[in-house]
């Protein structure tokens, strides 16, 4: 058993080392260059590869921050022009300190309308939004974003490692031991088969719905809309925010 903690500690460490080596590598090989009128970026160490984004394709610029780019005030800048297809990953500009991707979202949008740039220009937003979700609609929102994927791979856990992790609800045994403090619903249980089944069904719709609720929650908690130079700005995220 010692082995096999050593094998999966050095498989772990592995993987992590490859995946900051690899980290590393893609910073000192991304390059970034704003134009006059387009964005220009280039990334790849063997294979350069260089992409021009010109201002005037430019649909939105999406500022995302994740948990770990929050605590050290960085940002990923996304420039969607429409036009990616075949899954091909438009303009982003990963890793970028959080004022400057504020000031290149401004000065794409005053190139992108003919107006003046100014460094540093940050957007004006009213104090009363012009849509904010509160806490009760967003978990209504939740409720409703049940996936039947989830609740495939739910069933799909429960027949294979149910019995391992001990959660199998479509599982007599199951439940016989979880309700062995209720006497009448336990022999309730042995008595009628067909209502494991029911249980377990309602199980994985509770734990489904759960899930939605908590997808919709880290996705969408703070959504507001304001009124912005232009346009509007829509803010969302628990955990990775959005702007």
């Amino acid at each position: 058993t010692q082995g096999r903690w050593w094998l999966a500690a050095l498989m772990v460490g592995g993987v992590a080392a490859t995946s900051i080596i690899g980290l590393v590598i893609r910073w000192l090989t991304f390059e970034y260059r704003v134009g006059h009128d387009q964005v220009r970026i280039d990334t790849g160490l063997l294979h350069r590869k260089s992409r021009a984004i010109p201002f005037e394709r430019v649909q939105d610029v999406d500022i995302r921050q994740g948990p770990v780019q929050r605590l050290f005030g960085l940002a990923s800048v996304k420039f969607e022009t429409g036009g990616a297809a075949g899954g091909e990953e438009e303009g982003v500009l990963h890793t970028v300190a959080l004022p400057r991707a504020e000031q290149l979202r401004a000065e794409v949008r005053s190139r992108r309308s003919g107006g003046a740039v100014t460094a540093g220009t940050v957007e004006a937003v009213e104090a009363a939004p012009l849509y904010a979700m509160d806490n009760r609609r967003l978990i209504v929102a939740g409720l409703f974003n049940f996936s039947l994927a989830v609740l495939a791979g739910l069933f799909g856990l429960s027949q294979t490692v149910g019995e391992w992790v001990g959660f199998d609800p479509f599982s007599r045994k199951f439940w016989i031991d979880a309700l062995a403090m209720s006497e009448p619903l336990r022999q309730l249980v042995v008595a009628h088969a067909v209502l494991t089944a029911v249980a377990g069904a309602i199980v994985l719709l509770l734990v489904g719905s759960a899930t939605g609720v908590v997808r919709t929650v880290l996705r969408e908690y703070g959504f507001r809309i304001d009124r912005a130079p232009g346009g509007l700005r829509r803010r969302r995220g628990l955990l990775t925010l959005t702007d």
